[in-house]
């Protein structure tokens, strides 16, 4: 199965289907009334059998919020959502990677990609979205973002990670660019992003590309 093929198959099991979207307000009623997440999602499986995950169950929560079926429900949302313990504090952290550019350090342990940022190996998480967003900062923090609300977390208060090689070996316009696309992204300004690689100082190399 191709790449792409295998990102549809995902795709259609992340849509909030008419079936899937019943299910969860089963699921999500009895998760209220006090019944345990995990023993309510498997009391109601899809029809092909499988469980719906708990980013259905935030989704469904989300569209039955928007629609004034129901009212907020921080318990609720607390309960169900993905990986509560990453924003426990309140911050939520939102990581992306520079472009891959040469580093001055000569480090014998340090990893190599020629697709990456040096010390950073394509099967990392924050690897692998920046490598899928070519590196632009706009498009990484903005589907971190994304990701981020689609699973329950707040994103009102960021904490932002710039990884990849060197900081201080890339270029004072560079460093200012992407900084200063990471922070239009957290604000949304502009609502949609310009053109990929836009206004991108020329570090050599090629420059951003839309992702596939």
């Amino acid at each position: 199965m191709e790449i792409s093929e295998r990102q549809q198959s995902w795709r259609e099991r992340k849509q909030l289907t008419a079936e899937k979207l019943s299910l969860a307000r089963q699921i999500l009623a009895e998760v209220h009334a006090g019944e345990d997440v995990l023993k309510a999602m498997r009391a109601h499986p899809a029809a092909d059998g499988h469980l719906l995950g708990k980013s259905m169950l935030v989704a469904a929560y989300q569209q039955m919020v928007a629609a004034d079926e129901i009212q907020p429900d921080r318990a609720l949302l607390e309960r169900i959502r993905m990986k509560p313990v990453r924003t426990l504090s309140g911050v939520t952290t939102v990581t992306v990677l520079t472009k891959p550019y040469p580093c001055p350090g000569k480090c014998i342990f340090c990893p190599t990609d020629v697709r990456m940022p040096k010390s950073y190996l394509p099967d990392e998480p924050g690897a692998m979205r920046g490598l899928e967003h070519a590196f632009d900062p706009y498009a990484q923090v903005a589907s971190r973002i994304r990701q981020l609300k689609a699973v329950g977390h707040p994103t009102d208060k960021i904490e932002l990670l710039i990884l990849g090689g060197t900081w201080s070996a890339y270029r004072r316009d560079y460093q200012e660019w992407f900084i200063k696309r990471c922070f239009d992204a957290m604000n949304a300004t502009p609502l949609s992003p310009p053109k990929y690689g836009e206004n991108q100082p020329d570090l050599g190399g090629s420059k951003a590309t839309p992702p596939p």
